[in-house]
């Protein structure tokens, strides 16, 4: 029954996929799949749902089968933090789904999975957004998983594990944001290309609390989140040492300082 359930947070954009992950064969698995054209299935949870803006990024088709959504994309930058597909391996909790493809949707907060190169980006499927389940690939860990960004938004989202300490945990979030082209108001004027701009985030989560906050590069910032005693070393870092948040290997030290902070 368990692995049954992990099996139900892996879905697909055509039904016709589907057993390319599944086990068809099983008789849960099959019921599943036939209450998955019922809304609020667990496997009915097809790509996020379409806002105006997306509709800017994507145009849509009909066929035979329904609607597929084709990627269109931006003139500059890209939604994925890499359009590549890697290897990897889906985890629920301990317990291992299978070797997928993915690539992280970071625009729509998503990641797209296919069980070989030569499938086609339309047979693709999506993890479920859950905070069991993960991606494990040779060079890194992906999780879906709740916090806390500078302003005090509490966000849903995935974030890249970089180093576990003794008393922290360090992530990375990579977010995008899409600007729609503008068109020149006059023949003195360009026109601006549509584009995504990346911004790069880190987030601590503390091993003695339940909740992942993220972690503002800046002296006077970083020290709100630690006690009285510690923000002064905190600030004594940061004029010795200066890190800058565009070099992940500064962000890497500040993060050994932070753990070893008495």
């Amino acid at each position: 029954m368990r692995i049954f359930a992990l099996h139900l947070f892996l879905f697909l954009f055509s039904y016709s996929g589907i057993a390319q992950v599944l086990n068809t064969s099983n008789p849960e698995v099959q019921s599943a799949l036939g209450s998955a054209q019922v809304e609020g299935s667990p496997l009915a949870n097809f790509f996020s749902k379409r806002t105006p803006m997306m509709d800017i990024l994507h145009a849509l088709v009909k066929d035979d089968d329904g609607l597929v959504r084709t990627y269109v994309g931006a003139e500059i930058g890209s939604a994925y933090e890499d359009e590549t597909f890697a290897p990897g391996k889906v985890f629920y909790g301990d317990d291992e789904l299978g070797e997928v493809y993915y690539r992280l949707n970071a625009y729509n907060n998503e990641i797209e999975i296919k069980k070989s190169l030569g499938e086609d980006e339309e047979k693709q499927l999506a993890l479920i957004k859950n905070a069991e389940v993960r991606i494990v690939a040779p060079d890194r860990e992906i999780y879906y998983l709740p916090f806390t960004d500078e302003n005090g938004t509490r966000i849903e989202g995935y974030l890249t594990l970089l180093k576990k300490g003794e008393h922290f945990t360090l992530y990375r979030r990579i977010r995008k944001k899409f600007t729609p082209p503008k068109a020149a108001e006059n023949s003195m004027v360009n026109s601006t290309p549509s584009r995504f701009t990346d911004y790069t985030e880190y987030y601590l989560e503390r091993k003695d609390a339940s909740s992942i906050v993220e972690m503002p590069i800046h002296k006077k910032k970083l020290g709100k989140l630690f006690s009285q005693e510690q923000a002064p070393k905190i600030k004594a870092y940061f004029k010795k040492h200066n890190p800058d948040d565009s070099i992940e290997n500064d962000v890497l030290q500040l993060f050994h300082f932070l753990d070893n902070l008495e």
